[in-house]
């Protein structure tokens, strides 16, 4: 009979239960050394390889008005740092079995940590005279350089960090990859607080140097720590899925879809909040800055409770979950705003600051069960289910960091837009259609799927009968 092609995204379907639920059937081994020191590594690595990315937020376009450059080309100064992501994570994928994790790590953790530091160096730039209101085109170049180096030294670990914790861990890959993204949440959503709070204590170079130097300690406990790879067997070193297999699967094709959307609503807020915090509450910079803090202790909440319903539903297909998210999320983007569309809501700063946590927590949650859809074993109409390898792990991995960057990169552009030709509420309304129109097409996939699959089922019945 025919293997099924289909979106199978329950734990038990085509007869395959993922090893990260099957807790049930034997009893897990606890962790050893080894596995423990790769899980820090890893953790430390995606924390510090998004956190650049919205740094210089608070006080970069202050620097950058000294030198001439307008607003919209700071935009996209921020922007190019997950633009370079988008467009290397799928490079280091595809090479890092070849290249090997470690060095690529390595690689990535002492370039990024130098070229960070180097930016803070721009500080000591001379400023152009107030009189010439040319642009400042040696900081543009540099500033433009500085970054994309920055961001490729990102990439290289970011990718690394989520191949180690998808090939050390092969019992636990979804827990382990949900930890992994609690670190990428918290350092996406992290940098506009710790950002102005270093610009505060010290300037540009305290910023950007402390970061740095961070980030050339982690190194150091990399280089000391990271075992030798070992758990990368011999047969692992080339892919046991080609790309396109991978692109054309119905289950990562759907994954990396929605995780490009929940990257989209991880940075929405970056460019929008803060304007709407100062004009309409009157906060200063450091109250605004608390407020975003709320963003990721809520992702740090989220990743365990979405891990642990998963375990203990994983009989509940994952697109129900999904759907379910995607409602409660147009909820709370509804009240966030609040939505014009309800002339009498009022919206005083305790709900703006709930919504805003909800909104990280339902996040977060939405990319625990997208990884999980992303790494279950795939089947393929020539053949049994393959489980994949470390290769093909790096393969997907590369795949879905560079779906979440996209959603990253283009929902600021999005949201600093709406902004301009209508209000915060209405910009909060959109992105609650957008999430009730993924609701409902998630919920048409599940179906489709449920009634096609019950069919084949009684053909295949029906079948023998039949001969």
């Amino acid at each position: 009979m025919e293997k099924d092609n289909s979106c199978s995204t329950s734990a038990t379907e085509n007869g395959v239960s993922h090893k990260s639920f099957d807790d049930e059937k034997k009893k897990k081994k606890p962790f050893t050394k080894e596995q423990k020191l790769i899980f820090f590594v890893a953790f430390i690595s995606d924390l510090f390889a998004f956190s650049p990315i919205s740094l210089p937020a608070p006080f970069l376009p202050a620097v950058d008005e000294q030198h001439n450059i307008s607003s919209d080309v700071t935009g996209w100064i921020l922007g190019i740092f997950s633009l370079v992501q988008l467009i290397m994570f799928p490079v280091f994928g595809k090479f890092i079995s070849r290249i090997g994790v470690r060095r690529t790590i390595l690689f990535g953790q002492i370039t990024c940590g130098i070229f960070l530091i180097a930016f803070g160096l721009l500080e000591y730039l001379p400023v152009p005279d107030p009189t010439d209101k040319s642009i400042d085109v040696t900081y543009l170049v540099l500033v433009i350089v500085l970054r994309i180096l920055q961001a490729l030294g990102a990439s290289a670990f970011a990718t690394a960090a989520m191949t180690l914790l998808t090939s050390a861990f092969p019992d636990d890959t979804i827990v382990m990859l949900g930890y992994g993204e609690i670190a990428i949440g918290i350092g996406s959503t992290i940098g506009p607080a710790l950002g102005s709070l270093l610009y505060r204590l010290g300037g540009f170079m305290t910023v950007f140097g402390g970061i740095g130097g961070l980030i050339i300690l982690v190194f150091l406990v990399s280089w000391y720590l990271l075992p030798a790879e070992s758990h990368t067997k011999k047969e692992d070193e080339k892919a046991n899925w080609t790309l396109k297999e991978i692109l054309t699967h119905p289950n990562v094709l759907l994954s990396v879809i929605l995780i490009a959307f929940f990257g989209m609503l991880c940075t929405m807020n970056n460019p929008i909040l803060e304007p709407e915090l100062r004009s309409k509450f009157g906060l200063s910079q450091d109250l605004s800055s608390l407020v975003f803090l709320t963003v990721p202790v809520f992702y740090l909440i989220s990743a365990p409770i979405a891990t642990n319903f998963r375990k203990k539903f994983k009989n509940f297909d994952n697109l129900y979950c999904t759907t379910i998210n995607f409602v409660l999320a147009a909820v709370v983007y509804l009240l966030m705003g609040p939505s014009p569309l309800f002339v009498h809501l009022q919206r005083p700063l305790w709900l703006l600051i709930v919504t805003l946590g909800l909104q990280a927590f339902l996040a977060e949650a939405g990319v625990i069960f997208t990884l999980e859809l992303a790494f279950i074993p795939m089947n393929t109409r020539s053949g049994p289910t393959r489980e994949m390898n470390t290769a093909t792990q790096a393969l997907v991995s590369g795949i879905w960091l560079t779906t979440f960057a996209f959603g990253e990169f283009l929902s600021p552009i999005l949201s600093g837009m709406f902004i301009e030709k209508m209000s915060y509420g209405w910009t909060t309304t959109i992105y609650g259609v957008m999430c009730l129109v993924l609701a409902v097409i998630v919920l048409l996939i599940q179906l489709y799927r449920v009634i096609r699959n019950h069919s084949r089922k009684a053909d295949s019945e029906n079948k023998p009968l039949l001969n």
